[in-house]
């Protein structure tokens, strides 16, 4: 029950925002933003209000589903405490997001292209930190065929990804701070990288170490 406390926490902090907020809502709440952070999609009250506890509850049974079902479940030992970590790290980004979109409702000027930039910045940095701690798995980490297939090029590239990702955070980060007209340029740059990076590493360490 422990290890639940702070997806309690969340959960009743969402809850109790989207109670209170909820008779002061108009009828339509702002819930889409485009990358220059202007709104771009409207929703009922009630999806804005339900939305934030129900994706949260989703998300945290996703996460901790995933190590009952992964056949190298019983890896997930051995990285516990940094999978809490990631747990904890994404359950908050959601939380913050939440709580942007019922303020906004309530006619508060949210910078939501800060909030989800810096925001999703702190989570890659949160798992760039921890990424080197990842043990093999199907669900969490750089799944490419080659980590997979490999040991040693498993952690080979969750060191190097763990690298990548602090960057790329930071990139997302400093994207907040730059004008609209390079935001999405730098944005979308900072989510190749992150992504795409890791992926062509793992195939060449995997070929050095066959190789060898």
């Amino acid at each position: 029950m422990k290890k639940h406390s702070y997806f309690f926490l969340l959960i009743i902090i969402s809850v109790a925002i989207s109670l209170w907020a909820y008779p002061q809502l108009p009828d339509e709440v702002p819930t889409h933003w485009n990358a220059a952070g202007e709104v771009d999609g409207y929703s009922s009250k009630l999806f804005a209000v339900l939305f934030g506890p129900i994706l949260l509850t989703s998300i945290y049974g996703m996460l901790l589903g995933v190590a009952k079902i992964d056949p190298r479940k019983e890896n997930y030992k051995k990285f516990a405490g940094a999978h809490q970590i990631f747990v904890n790290a994404a359950l908050t980004f959601f939380v913050a997001i939440h709580i942007a979109v019922i303020f906004s409702g309530l006619g508060y000027r949210v910078h939501m292209d800060w909030i989800a930039n810096i925001g999703l910045g702190l989570l890659f940095i949160i798992l760039g930190n921890y990424m080197p701690k990842v043990k093999a798995n199907y669900f969490i980490g750089i799944r490419t065929p080659w980590t997979l297939a490999d040991e040693t090029v498993w952690a080979k590239t969750h060191r190097f990804g763990g690298k990548v990702f602090f960057i790329g955070g930071v990139m997302l980060i400093v994207s907040a701070f730059i004008p609209s007209s390079f935001r999405v340029f730098l944005l979308i740059s900072s989510i190749v990288f992150i992504a795409i990076v890791p992926m062509v590493y793992s195939y060449f360490v995997y070929k050095k170490v066959t190789q060898t």
